[in-house]
């Protein structure tokens, strides 16, 4: 469950599950949030359905700056003005473990995404996302500003696709698989949800946190 507050806080709820197929284990519910621009986390051992507004935030603990946001350097664009109906901003993706200080894989995963980002702004191509550079406070990336588009391949499909019409989608992802792997890159996260479809109904492949130079470990 995602909400935004009257003040413009932003507040990700989600339950966790053990992985037993036949019969999975609720874990409890994981809550992010941004306040003032400040990341925060907090975990519950009751379901959404049992937690209101005030027990969220009585649950909210400080995640430290440096964990989550990349400090912002020269070689990479700052973004401009932007309008949430066309530009998508990207948080970074952080769970209760994050809040520990020094632990540094969120930003060390964002700041690699913005350097693949910026290497496809300036060598662009139409079925790779179109990225305008980052959202910048106190000198640390806290969001990656992309294009917003229609909607992703599962909710595509939903309308019905002819045969033409899923032939044409696999040939514009393979044009830009091929593209990115020619600058030397692999995606390493092709799925469904990762690939978007623009107004012109051109598909288009997003997502690139996993995103590395060919050989280099993930």
């Amino acid at each position: 469950m995602d909400y935004e507050t009257a003040d413009g806080s932003q507040f990700s709820l989600r339950e966790e599950w053990s992985d037993d197929a036949e019969s999975p284990q609720f874990l409890g519910t994981l809550i992010t949030a941004f306040v003032d621009g400040n990341a925060y986390v907090g975990k519950s051992t009751h379901g959404l359905d049992d937690l209101d507004e005030q027990d969220v935030f009585d649950l909210l603990e400080p995640v430290p700056s440096d964990n989550i946001f990349p400090i912002f350097s020269d070689d990479l664009t700052q973004a401009p003005p932007f309008d949430t109906d066309e530009h998508y901003l990207k948080a970074p993706q952080f769970t209760y473990e994050d809040r520990q200080p020094g632990r540094t894989f969120v930003a060390d995963r964002m700041r690699n995404e913005a350097t693949t980002l910026q290497l496809l702004s300036e060598k662009p191509h139409p079925s790779l996302a179109k990225y305008y550079g980052c959202v910048v406070k106190d000198g640390r990336v806290t969001h990656l500003s992309l294009a917003r588009y229609h909607c992703n391949l599962v909710q595509h499909v939903q309308v019905g696709l002819s045969e033409e019409d899923c032939d044409q989608i696999l040939e514009q992802l393979r044009s830009g698989l091929e593209y990115l792997h020619g600058l030397g890159i692999a995606h390493n996260d092709i799925n469904p949800e990762n690939v978007c479809i623009d107004a012109s109904g051109h598909a288009v492949i997003i997502d690139f946190d996993s995103a590395a130079p060919f050989g280099e470990a993930l």
